[in-house]
């Protein structure tokens, strides 16, 4: 039976299974024609609403996005990542049907995968469960979908899709609670020979002596070379350092911290670099607005913005400050992070950085 574009879109969201069943010899590149199309108009509606409509509950949380990047390179780059995404978990979800007895080939479980995400496209525009949902929702399409191509029991199906779904899912969680919850030890000898030391031979860095009675130190480290911003490399940052500094070690999520960032440019770069940040808080626009308030007269340059409601937690929407500043060769960041920011504090830090600059 042969389908139209929107049979096929009612047909997998509807009727899977019998929709499945007429498709199972269609060609993968028919499938995949369908679905880069499918892919066009979820991007470019997506793109357009984020422009055109950005006070929307769907768009708020993906408001940033449309400040980053310009709308047509928005639009490239959720294309790229609507196509590519469901084809690499088409290659992951067919080693599980095959270990599980689907003998069809790997284009049967390709269009499984491109189908299964029809759902997704439909769903992600729902406000709360959003993009949650909408992942959630390409399992049972993808169950059926195996199920039919591939001849194999609803059983093994589902034990398929499970096993490519959750598995990376369960190996994360892993990751992340050993990250909390392991000893130093433990972690010092997994991240051996790898990265850099968490203590950095930085001297603009803050330690205990510098800093006050209700602040601790709590982590810093090197930043590597390959993760600092394009716009710091640009300028020709030779070194970047990060520092966290909270009320309590280990901090919880209602604890205030603060973050201190730390870069070494060339002669006269980093207040290049402070005018940069400058420009990129100056454009921003609602809903993800900065106040720039009064600058402490810290350095050679020096800057301050407050971003209302930038976190939430159980007492509601809190702001979060910066403050930014170049010093001969040395550019330095701090932000508050979490409820209850502090200004002064902020400022407190600051001043106290740059005194260590000769």
């Amino acid at each position: 039976m042969s389908y139209s574009f929107t049979q096929k879109i009612s047909g997998i969201f509807l009727k899977p299974t019998n929709t499945f069943r007429d498709l199972e010899e269609e060609r993968l590149g028919t499938a995949l024609f369908h679905f880069l199309k499918l892919s066009v108009l979820f991007s470019l509606l997506m793109t357009v609403t984020l422009y055109t409509l950005p006070g929307i509950p769907i768009t708020k949380k993906w408001s940033m996005a449309s400040q980053v990047f310009q709308p047509l390179d928005l639009f490239a780059a959720l294309l790229v990542v609507t196509v590519v995404t469901p084809l690499i978990i088409g290659v992951w979800l067919h080693v599980w049907v095959y270990l599980l007895g689907g003998r069809r080939g790997i284009g049967q479980t390709l269009k499984t995968a491109m189908y299964s995400y029809t759902p997704f496209f439909i769903i992600t525009w729902i406000p709360i469960i959003g993009l949650f949902g909408g992942a959630v929702s390409t399992l049972y399409p993808q169950t059926v979908g195996i199920r039919e191509l591939h001849h194999i029991s609803s059983r093994r199906a589902a034990g398929a899709v499970c096993a490519a779904a959750f598995l990376p899912v369960v190996a994360l969680f892993g990751v992340i609670v050993m990250a909390f919850i392991a000893p130093v030890p433990m972690l010092s000898f997994l991240t051996a020979g790898v990265g850099s030391p968490a203590t950095p031979d930085c001297p603009y860095l803050l330690d205990d002596a510098d800093l006050p009675g209700s602040i601790v130190h709590y982590a810093a480290a090197e930043v590597e070379n390959a993760i600092i911003s394009r716009d710091a490399k640009e300028y020709g940052c030779l070194k970047e350092y990060t520092a966290t500094y909270a009320e309590e070690k280990p901090s919880s999520a209602t604890s205030r911290r603060i973050q201190h960032f730390i870069m070494i440019f060339p002669p006269g770069n980093a207040s290049m670099m402070v005018q940069s940040d400058e420009a990129f808080y100056r454009g921003l626009v609602p809903p993800r607005n900065a106040d720039e308030l009064p600058a402490p007269g810290i350095g050679d340059r020096c800057i301050s913005y407050r971003a209302p409601g930038l976190g939430s937690s159980a007492n509601g929407a809190y702001d979060s400050y910066c403050i930014i500043f170049a010093k001969g060769d040395v550019y330095e960041k701090f932000i508050t992070v979490g409820p209850s920011p502090d200004y002064d504090l902020l400022k407190d830090l600051a001043g106290r950085a740059a005194a260590k600059i000769p």
